[in-house]
This record gives C-alpha cells, structure tokens and sequence, in this order.
C-alpha cells in the first residue's frame, strides 16, 4: 500500500536497523525479472526504532549500493515501520472513494495520537460493502518527520523517492506474487529484522491484521556480547556461527541456549499479537507462519515458533515467481540471502494505483 503514490517502475530501497537492500526488477509478457539485488550493513544504531540516527553512514551505504547497482538518479520506493506508523482498519458508512479522501483527514484525526498536520495520511477501502450500509477500511498514518528522514537519505544517495510505503504492506504485497493466497486461510507473515518483527496476517484473501513489535534479532546479539564479553562484530559471528572458536563445543552450547531464550521471548511478544487477532476475530486460527527478514534464518526462531504455536513454519522466497537469470546471479548465493530481500521485493513491485 502506497502513502503517496508513484508514477512508474521504481527501485526497492528497503532501510534496515542493521542492513540497506536494493532491488529491481522489470516485467514483461505478465512476468517479473530480477535485474539488481545488491545489500550492504550498517554500523550498529545507524538505524533505531525506525528513525536514521546516522545520516552520514546510511548516505553513503545507500551510494555503494546504487552505484554498483548502476541505478543512479533512479525512482525508487521506500518503506517506514514503528512507533511513527499508525495502521488501523475502520468501519465507515458506505461511500465512493472521493468522499473517502476527503473525510480520511477526519477520521483519522480520531485515532491518531498525534497532531493531525504532522502526519501524511492515506487509506484503502478493503471490502466497499461490509454490510448494514458499512464498509471496511484500512487507514495509514505516518509522522511526516520520519517519511521526511528517509526521503532524504534516497535523495542524498543518488534516488529520487517516488513512491512510500510501509513495510509489512512491502513484504505482503511481495507474498502475494510469489505464493498463492487460499481465501479459506489464515495465514501469518513475520518480516523479522534486527530491531523489529512486522507481523501481518492474511485471511479471506485480505490483510486482517498487522502490529510492529519493538524486538528483534539484535536482542540476541546484546545477549551474546552480555555474556561473552565480546564486541558487537564478534556476537554477530558467534550467532550466525561464524567464529571460529564455536568449534569450542561448550561455546556452541553456550550460545545455543542463549538463542533459545532470547528467541522465546520474541515469540511470546508474537504469539501475544497473533492471539489478539484471533480473539477479537471471527476468522479461523492461523494455520501456517511465513518468515521473511535478515533475522528470520534463526533456526532457534523457527524451531521456537513451531513448537510454541504448533503449526508449520516456512522461510519465504521473495524470487520464487521471478524469473533470475543464472548467469549474472550466484543461484546459491541469491537463494540463501533470500529471505532478507522480502520487502525490498515488495518495494521494487510497486506500481502507480496499486492497491494493498
């Protein structure tokens, strides 16, 4: 779903608390192609809570990633996520999208914590008649300061934003081209980045649900370097095992059920989400969950998931229905970096009068 529109095809640029991913993509004959996939790290509190802290470093990561990319002085897509976003699905009086623009203000003026003319606010009509001359609606509101940050860093590193969006509505919208979406299930999506879990649900066909939760896979890291004594760079290698002194069996064990715990706690703050949707819904439960994200490769996350909610849990593959030429991609090396791609997907799909 896009707060302001675009114009034509744009570029994916997906900001993360600890990474920048770069996407595009060209269709043709109905089809989508990969062109451009490139990623590049942040230094740690570059990005937090979903505001830039370090315009500098973001700027010229961004730069690497366009020049290598060859996509300077393109249009591109962003995404913003967090406390600054405001997602909430209305029940309004039955009424033609015109009048919707022009009453959104209003409406969302009731639900917004913040001053109405510090926000860009859009919406989506979901179902025109919901019955008893109703019908659904799903308002976005985003603070102004925030969109205002990321446009700037886009601008600063050789984009011209076109198009915003925020980032479960990204990773949704790249689920529905690559997977198919029975309309009798319900079914989660959890983009899971360093500081944040994007949780949006699916059911009849629509987006029914969606709630950012302030954790994320940095925890884990914080918890590895607590407990170690180590720098920042050496957690992260101890939790993707790349250190080499987890050779140290006692150190793997160690770890491991540090990521056992951390990722528990993570799930709770999930499982707490998703049980809200289904109490205050008449949908079915949720019967499978989707993982997309840099942190969703946890294997203590997925085993955490399955064993606490008790239902199949999938890696999400942003390329599955795009075609990818094996001769200018690493097919191995594009599969395992998959799932960090999912919004940056979705991103690069947008296109002027989308819907969510």
């Amino acid at each position: 779903m896009g707060l302001f529109g675009g114009r034509h095809g744009v570029v994916g640029l997906d900001i993360g608390s600890s990474m920048v991913k770069l996407v595009r993509l060209r269709q043709a004959s109905g089809s989508w192609e990969l062109l451009s996939f490139n990623m590049g790290p942040l230094p740690p509190d570059a990005v937090v809570e979903g505001r830039i802290m370090n315009f500098t470093a973001v700027v010229e990561r961004i730069r690497d990633l366009v020049r290598e990319a060859g996509v300077k002085d393109a249009e591109c897509s962003l995404s913003v996520s967090g406390s600054s976003v405001i997602i909430k699905k209305l029940s309004l009086p039955e009424m033609t999208r015109e009048e919707l623009d022009d009453s959104i203000l209003w409406e969302a003026e009731q639900y917004i914590p913040f001053d109405i003319k510090d926000v860009n606010v859009d919406a989506q009509i979901l179902n025109p008649r919901a019955g008893q001359g109703q019908m659904d609606v799903l308002m976005v509101a985003a603070k102004k300061d925030v969109v205002n940050e990321y446009v700037s860093v886009a601008v600063e590193g050789g984009l011209r934003p076109t198009v915003v969006d925020v980032s479960i509505f990204a990773c949704l919208n790249m689920f529905e081209v690559n997977y198919s979406v029975p309309a009798d299930q319900t079914l989660a999506l959890l983009n899971v980045g360093a500081n944040s879990i994007n949780v949006g649900v699916l059911s009849g066909g629509a987006i029914a649900f969606t709630r950012d939760i302030a954790m994320g896979g940095a925890a884990l890291t914080a918890e590895i370097q607590k407990q170690f004594n180590v720098s920042y760079d050496e957690a992260e290698a101890f939790k993707t095992g790349a250190e080499s002194s987890l050779s140290s069996s006692t150190v793997a064990r160690e770890v491991a059920k540090i990521a056992d715990r951390v990722t528990d706690q993570m799930v709770t703050e999930v499982q707490r989400s998703l049980d809200f949707f289904v109490a205050t819904s008449i949908k079915a439960d949720i019967g499978r969950v989707y993982l997309s994200g840099g942190s969703a490769q946890l294997p203590a996350l997925i085993r955490a998931i399955e064993r606490r909610m008790e239902v199949p849990v999938e890696l999400v593959n942003p390329f599955r229905n795009i075609a990818v030429d094996a001769r200018r991609f690493d097919i191995d090396l594009l599969q395992r970096a998959a799932p960090v791609a999912g919004a940056a997907v979705g991103l690069a799909l947008r296109r002027p009068g989308d819907a969510a």
